[in-house]
C-alpha cells in the first residue's frame, strides 16, 4: 500500500519505490533459496512442521510480491506514458496559443498604427477646415466691400445718367453729329447733319 501511495505521488518516487521492491526481492529470492535448501536436505523426520509452513507461507508471499512488483512496473510504465502524452499535448497547445497570441497582437498592433494614422489625418483635416472657414469668412467680407463698391458706383451713375443723355442730346443738336457706336472701339463713325443732309 505505501509503494501504491508513492506512485501515484510522482514517476520519480515510483521508480525509488521500484528500486527497492527489486532489493526486497532479492531478499525474498535469497530466503526461498534457503527455505528450498532446508526443504530438500533436511530429512523428513528432522523437518518440523513449524519450518515446512514457513517455507509455504514464504514462497506463496513471495510469488505475491512479485506479482504485485510487475503490475507496479506497468502501472507505472502506463503513467509514464500517459503523462509524456499529455505533456506532449500541453507542449503543442501552448505552442499553438503562442502562435495565436503572436498573430493577434501584430494585428491589434497594425490596428493601432491605423488608429494613430487616422487621428493624425482627422486633425489635420480639422485644421484645413478651420483655415477654410477662416478663408471663407475674409472672403465673405472683402465680397460685401466689393459689392458695397460696386453698387456705390452703380448708384453714382444711375444719378449721372440723366444728366449724361441732357448733355448728349445739347450736342447732338450743336454739332448735328449722330454717331454711331456699333462700329467698334477702333472706328469712329456717326452723320452730320448739314443743309444738303450731307453724311459722312
Amino acid at each position: 500500500a505505501a509503494s501504491t501511495t508513492i506512485m501515484n505521488s510522482n514517476s520519480t518516487t515510483t521508480t525509488n519505490a521500484s528500486n527497492n521492491n527489486d532489493g526486497e526481492y532479492d531478499d525474498w529470492l535469497d530466503l526461498d533459496a534457503k527455505m528450498s535448501s532446508i526443504l530438500h536436505t533436511q530429512k523428513s523426520q528432522q523437518a518440523t512442521t513449524t519450518t515446512k509452513t514457513l517455507a509455504v507461507r514464504s514462497t506463496t508471499l513471495l510469488t505475491t510480491l512479485h506479482n504485485h512488483h510487475t503490475r507496479l512496473l506497468a502501472d507505472s510504465s502506463n503513467i509514464q506514458s500517459t503523462l509524456t502524452n499529455s505533456i506532449h499535448k500541453e507542449k503543442q497547445a501552448l505552442h499553438n496559443e503562442s502562435q495565436e497570441l503572436s498573430t493577434q497582437l501584430s494585428a491589434v498592433q497594425e490596428l493601432q498604427s491605423t488608429k494613430e494614422q487616422l487621428l493624425r489625418s482627422n486633425s489635420e483635416i480639422h485644421t484645413q477646415l478651420a483655415t477654410c472657414a477662416s478663408n471663407i469668412h475674409e472672403c465673405q467680407l472683402e465680397a460685401k466691400e466689393e459689392i458695397s463698391t460696386i453698387q456705390t458706383i452703380e448708384a453714382r451713375h444711375m444719378k449721372n445718367i440723366p444728366k449724361i443723355k441732357h448733355e448728349l442730346t445739347l450736342h447732338a443738336m450743336m454739332t448735328n453729329i449722330k454717331w454711331d457706336y456699333s462700329c467698334g472701339p477702333e472706328k469712329l463713325r456717326g452723320e452730320v447733319s448739314l443743309n444738303k443732309r450731307g453724311v459722312l
